[in-house]
């Protein structure tokens, strides 16, 4: 593991990846993945918790991040949920611009438009 694992951006996007793809990894691929990005375990107290070599918790970890990713790249759930969250986004600033301003017409327009991408 190399110590870009402990950088924020990267530890919260992996734990998004296992949100979204947990259920794929093997169960000591998830255990593994949980203990080092979930508990902050590291490497050398995951190999004493399991009773396995510090190599072999650096394999399984590896293949589970591998495995997540992969998933994304097949499935793309978390690109959509961020353009989802985009959306959502943009819909509450229309919100808004109704609450303080004139033409309220015009911005419901807006606002039904965001939501038919949301449900397509």
């Amino acid at each position: 593991m190399t110590n870009t694992d402990d950088l924020p951006a990267i530890r919260q996007q992996r734990n998004l990846l296992y949100d979204f793809y947990g259920p794929m990894l093997t169960k000591k691929q998830a255990v593994c993945f949980t203990m080092r990005y979930v508990e902050d375990c590291s490497l050398t107290e995951i190999a004493q918790e399991l009773e396995i070599s510090p190599q072999a918790v650096v394999d399984f970890v590896k293949r589970s991040v591998e495995r997540l990713e992969h998933c994304e790249e097949q499935m793309g759930f978390i690109k959509k949920f961020h353009e989802q969250q985009v959306l959502i986004a943009d819909i509450l600033a229309k919100l808004d611009k109704l609450e303080h301003e004139t033409g309220p017409l015009e911005a419901i327009k807006e606002i039904k438009d965001i939501i038919g991408e949301l449900v397509i």
